[in-house]
């Protein structure tokens, strides 16, 4: 329609921030990354930029639903370089619950993310502005 065709869509460039308290508890140590996500090499280089030693990465496709073959072979490279097993929340979410790889699960340590907006400011000028016109709507 041509009201959609004239409404302005604001733009904000943001990033996904380590949590620092995480990545300082990896400190001195070697980790295994692995991710089933849609981009896991972000995932292993955002551990990286924020310092963290990757010594093995596993990627797996986006949703994979890991199985007790995946939980041998992690856990075992983990076992044999004294590795820490690091994944993203999304990929520790899916396996809670899922007795095959309840090792697994227990063993690994999520990455916890924060979206950061590089104007956050503006943002939430921006935000409350559209939260006052909806109210004022009803």
């Amino acid at each position: 329609t041509q009201a959609a065709m004239t409404r302005v869509k604001e733009l904000f460039r943001a990033r996904l921030a380590p949590d620092p308290a995480f990545i300082a508890s990896l400190a001195g140590r070697r980790v295994s990354a692995f991710a089933g996500i849609g981009d896991p090499e972000k995932f292993f280089a955002t551990l990286r930029e924020a310092g963290v030693v990757v010594a093995a990465t596993r990627s797996f496709d986006d949703h994979h639903r890991y199985t007790s073959a995946d939980e041998r072979a992690l856990c075992d490279e983990a076992d044999r370089a004294a590795l820490v097993l690091v994944t993203t929340e999304k990929d520790l979410a899916r396996m809670q619950g899922d007795r095959d790889i309840a090792m697994l699960a227990e063993r690994s340590r999520a990455l916890p993310v924060t979206l950061v907006f590089d104007d956050d400011a503006e943002f939430r000028r921006l935000l409350r502005e559209r939260i006052v016109r909806v109210r004022a709507a009803k």
